[in-house]
């Protein structure tokens, strides 16, 4: 019996390879990967020689050797594949956003705590060593009261690499790939909004391309935040307090630098700090030692915050017209 726990990966796309290729950097054991072909299971198991292959999810949750399974479909399959492998008693990280809406995460998250199982949100930003600093400068109060986020990300995703994008029944649009790390970035900073108000533009398919959103706080905060997918952004996030401010360089979502500016514009801290990988290693790392230490949820993105940012985004999309069928 291998005491290292177990990863099993549902899901062959991009971002499960990415995440497999921290897992392995950073010593994780990846047991399985799941796939709805026999082929695509074998195609990605032996690039990145993972031993036990299935050619469904369900064979992949009941693989004994699977601990933990790490949810990679498409945002409409997040609930069901979650659901399976919670029944089949494994444990889950799940890709971001988290579901499609806040009511399918208010079910992952009962079902998960009647079981007694570790679920967390897959924002694998939040556990970052930049943002870790710049949580810590926040809490610390560095630039005292938080008071304003301002924050981009625009990507140029053209048609032909992510027709997903373009299909409501895939969870499709900006808000749920791009705009989710805007909402989390915000509910880090200031908790759950008061007061949303969105606009969009929508393409003929219904979902939204272009996205700003304005989200409101019982402290009389404010974040002003857009994402899009039909030209490439600054994708650059300033925190604003009452005695300074925080600058985050491109791409502010992944490991990268930052200033801290006091409240006349001086340069208190230039933050600079390579890591290997992507850095989703450090997400796997907190869920990993959450289990072993028997912690039920993450205090970094506990259940109960995915939930909230469901609901916001639920709101967002409420406001702008996209429906999912």
């Amino acid at each position: 019996m291998n005491d290292k726990l177990g990863w099993g990966v549902i899901g062959t796309g991009r971002i499960a390879a990415l995440q497999v290729q921290d897992l392995k950097a950073a010593g994780c054991r990846v047991a399985a990967v799941g796939s709805r072909q026999q082929a695509g299971a074998e195609d990605f198991a032996e690039r990145f020689g993972i031993p036990n292959r299935h050619g469904s999810y369900e064979a992949l949750v009941a693989d004994p050797e699977v601990d933990i399974v790490y949810v990679a479909t498409p945002h409409s399959f997040h609930a069901a594949n979650a659901h399976i492998a919670i029944e089949a008693g494994k444990h889950l990280l799940i890709e971001k956003a988290f579901t499609i809406t806040a009511e399918q995460a208010q079910g992952i998250a009962a079902a998960a705590r009647k079981k007694g199982l570790f679920v967390m949100e897959a924002m694998w930003t939040r556990f970052l060593p930049s943002m870790n600093r710049v949580m810590a400068l926040i809490h610390e109060g560095a630039i005292g009261t938080p008071r304003v986020l301002l924050a981009d990300h625009n990507q140029y995703i053209p048609l032909s690499k992510a027709l997903r994008l373009h299909d409501p029944a895939l969870g499709g649009g900006a808000l749920l790939d791009l705009g989710v790390y805007l909402i989390s970035f915000a509910s880090s900073i200031f908790g759950r909004p008061k007061a949303v108000t969105a606009r969009a533009t929508l393409t003929e398919q219904g979902v939204d391309e272009l996205t700003a959103v304005i989200l409101e706080y019982d402290s009389g905060a404010q974040a002003s935040l857009h994402c899009g997918f039909l030209a490439a952004g600054p994708n650059t996030a300033s925190i604003v307090g009452s005695e300074g401010r925080i600058d985050i360089e491109a791409v502010w979502y992944n490991q990268t630098g930052f200033t801290l500016y006091d409240a006349a514009g001086a340069v208190v801290e230039q933050y600079s700090q390579e890591i290997e990988g992507r850095g989703m290693q450090f997400q796997a790392l907190e869920v990993e030692r959450c289990i072993h230490a028997g912690i039920a949820e993450s205090s970094i993105m506990p259940l109960s915050e995915s939930i909230e940012i469901m609901e916001t985004m639920d709101e967002i999309r409420r406001q702008v017209g996209v429906v999912y069928p």
